[in-house]
């Protein structure tokens, strides 16, 4: 199939080719594809490269212009949305993601009485509203965009490789304050074993390591055909994760590497069931475990942390979520995990549970949620099928390590769901449906350039 798309209303009806052909973004106008594009692969490389970018704002003084970050989400979203706005062709998820935080927004401000908590809560979800108009910019790039990518995976590995043997670098353990917030940065573990430190190499932390990495690769293995040439990403990807020593991340990339190196005739429907396996395990372990008693050994490597989350974290976050909710609206947006340390840090909980803590934001309304996701990951592709296998991946590996993380409060991990998300709007879209305000995406993008 063509990778471009015509000029809606010209060539070819929709119904008298194979395969529906639909844009690689929800974005309807070139320029502003490639102002996101260029954002992203901007913001992607301060993720990469975190750790040393905040050492050396730390060196001189500077810690709180990393926010300065935010504005490569923030901005393009704001261009896009008033540019709209006086076309009259404002796109439906900028409608849905407004009232959405909003109404959620209000519910923290009841609850908690925090708009600050709100505003936080309302930035996480708003790498996940970039991502679903960056779409397959992100999860099928081309062109400079994937040699940026290709960058950033092997810095990753490298940077993970250098940390574990070679030295340790000098933002380890460092602790910054950006504005009332104390950041750790790369942080030390305390671990003397070599074999089983943690690392973060040139991310953040190891949990960042453990995010993104996966999330690359899954991005170049479904460029690639060659099923060989998939394996050659993939193992270094899982020994880079597993020199992080984030064993959720392990165990749900693992099964997704395999998948997307099995025949194209089976890939789709193992991606659906492992997409619904792990949405099943990250809702149901914090509630069937409640009480569990495991026996388990110590270290990185044992099912300590397993049994941290089933005897303390899980049932903390539910006592939370009880005591503060209103009715079944939840805590409200920013209800628990990061958004708690600006207003009840003595009660800060991590979550570590994607369901938690979409419950704790958004009450019986992330059921609601989930459904729309479930409907987006179900329905059958009418598009770019390597598209969508890149986005069901990565929406399993999302739920898969979300089991022990609440994964979408990572930048980088929520950036892609969104474009997996909106990747599954165009590429599962109805045949004869138009996509987006404007009946099609008006633009073609080819070889990795906007024509």
């Amino acid at each position: 199939m063509s990778e471009a798309i015509s000029f809606a209303g010209s060539g070819p009806d929709r119904d008298q080719i194979p395969v529906v052909a639909t844009g690689v973004s929800n974005i309807d106008m070139p320029a502003f594809a490639a102002f996101f594009a260029l954002s992203a692969v901007f913001y992607l490389g301060i993720y990469t490269l975190e750790a040393p970018v905040r050492y050396g704002l730390y060196l001189v003084g500077k810690d709180s212009l990393i926010l300065l970050r935010d504005g490569l989400m923030f901005g393009p979203l704001v261009v896009l949305a008033l540019v709209q706005l006086t076309t009259t062709r404002l796109h439906p998820a900028f409608l849905a993601a407004g009232v959405l935080m909003t109404f959620h927004g209000l519910v923290l401000v009841g609850t908690q009485g925090s708009l600050m908590g709100a505003a936080y809560g309302a930035k996480i979800l708003m790498n996940v509203l970039f991502g679903f108009f960056a779409a397959g910019l992100l999860i099928a790039p081309r062109g400079w965009v994937l040699k940026a990518f290709v960058v950033f995976w092997v810095l990753i590995l490298i940077g993970a490789l250098l940390d574990k043997f070679v030295m340790t670098f000098p933002w380890t353990g460092m602790a910054t304050v950006v504005g009332d917030l104390s950041v750790d940065v790369s942080k030390d573990w305390q671990i003397s074993d070599p074999f089983a430190r943690r690392v973060a190499g040139f991310t953040r932390s190891s949990i960042a390591v453990a995010a993104v990495l996966p999330c690359l690769s899954i991005v170049l293995m479904c460029r690639l055909k060659n099923v060989w040439a998939r394996a050659a990403i993939a193992l270094p990807a899982l020994a880079g994760v597993f020199l992080s020593t984030q064993k959720g991340s392990l165990i749900a990339f693992l099964p997704i590497a395999a998948i997307l190196c099995l025949p194209a005739a089976l890939r789709l429907a193992w991606l659906r069931i492992c997409f619904v396996a792990f949405l099943v395990l990250a809702a149901g372990l914090p509630l069937f475990t409640h009480g569990l008693s495991l026996d388990h050994g110590r270290g990185v490597f044992s099912m300590e942390s397993l049994y941290l989350r089933i005897v303390y974290t899980w049932p903390d976050a539910w006592a939370w979520i009880e005591h503060h909710q209103m009715m079944w609206f939840g805590v409200g947006l920013g209800g628990i995990g990061g958004p708690q340390r600006l207003y009840a840090p003595d009660q800060f909980n991590p979550t570590d549970n994607i369901a938690l803590l979409l419950y704790a934001y958004f009450g019986l309304f992330a059921l609601l949620y989930l459904a729309f996701i479930v409907r987006l990951a179900l329905r059958p592709a009418t598009g770019d099928l390597p598209r969508v296998e890149a986005a069901l991946a990565i929406l399993a590996f999302a739920f898969g390590y979300g089991i022990v993380l609440s994964l979408i409060e990572d930048q980088s991990a929520s950036l892609f769901l969104g474009a997996a998300l909106g990747t599954l709007w165009l590429e599962t879209a109805p045949r004869g449906s138009v996509s987006g305000p404007a009946h099609g995406v008006p633009f073609a993008y080819q070889n990795g350039e906007f024509r």
